[in-house]
């Protein structure tokens, strides 16, 4: 991974992780990764189901969400959102996309769940614990927030 930053003690946002990655993730205390990426994208060395075959085959739990152009929705945001909740009470989580920004959005709602934000409140507290989002996911995050506060 070129870009890995943690937010909390047990969640970290990143970029796309490599076989490499998942060895070193399981030996820093991961217990999951949440890949978000669609099949087919740019920059992509393993496939949906080959990626989460690489990571159970090293005892993390793997979770695919494909975000993309549409809106936010569930029931696919809540579930990641519970998945991370779920893994992050057991050990470390990543969560990843091509470059992090989605990573960072999913991320975001997820602590704004877990720490009770509203949704004119987490774009600003997000930023603080840096999730910091570029106007086109910025406006998804709000716009899911607002509809699901």
């Amino acid at each position: 991974m070129n870009f890995e930053k943690p937010i909390t003690d047990r969640i970290t946002i990143a970029d796309q992780p490599t076989e490499a990655d998942f060895d070193r993730l399981r030996g820093e205390g991961y217990v999951a990764v949440v890949n978000l990426r669609h099949d087919g994208e740019p920059e992509q060395p393993l496939d949906v189901a080959a990626e989460g075959r690489e990571a159970t085959d090293r005892g993390l739990a793997y979770h695919h969400l494909a975000v993309g152009q549409p809106p936010l929705s569930d029931p696919g945001v809540a579930e990641a959102c519970d998945f991370i909740d779920r893994e992050a009470a057991k050990g470390k989580v990543l969560v990843h996309c091509r470059k992090g920004g989605r990573a960072a959005a999913i991320t975001l709602i997820q602590q704004a769940r877990a720490n009770g934000w509203k949704a004119d409140e987490a774009v600003d507290k997000g930023r603080a614990i840096g999730l910091a989002l570029d106007p086109p996911l910025r406006g998804k995050v709000e716009e899911y927030l607002k509809s699901h506060g």
